[in-house]
């Protein structure tokens, strides 16, 4: 089964609140997923597919209480991409799509810790990276 019926499985799964039957799908396609966009241009787009997979699974353990793996989740999509958007050997557009993915991660973190108890630390820390991806995307236009 390919990643994008996965999702879908594990999409479907979520609704009907069967969240073992979802993290096993989500899971899957995120196997499916992991460095695929290393393979070449053609796979660039499977990043931000992903990154909504980790998304995935953070909802999926947030909904049933575990946090700790929900966060974590979050924080791997948001270190993959900037790992990705630092890598002088990736294409242009590999760095691109991965810059703009910071975003998408740093905005579901940020809304994560919202709602959850965060150490005041952290909190700056985030804000901080916030900042920083706002003052790096004016110096790209």
């Amino acid at each position: 089964m390919n990643w994008q019926n996965l999702l879908i499985k594990g999409n479907t799964y979520f609704d009907e609140q069967q969240w073992l039957k979802a993290e096993l799908y989500y899971k899957s396609a995120y196997s499916q997923l992991e460095g695929q966009w290393d393979y070449g241009e053609e796979h660039e787009p499977l990043i931000m597919a992903w990154v909504c997979t980790c998304h995935n699974l953070g909802t999926l353990f947030e909904t049933q209480g575990d946090h700790e793996k929900a966060i974590g989740y979050l924080l791997q999509a948001y270190q993959e991409v900037h790992r990705t958007s630092q890598d002088e050997s990736a294409t242009y557009s590999l760095r691109s799509l991965a810059f703009n993915a910071l975003k998408t991660s740093l905005q579901a973190i940020m809304s994560f810790t919202q709602k959850y108890p965060t150490c005041e630390h952290c909190l700056e820390q985030l804000a901080r990276l916030q900042q920083t991806l706002e003052f790096e995307a004016k110096t790209l236009h």
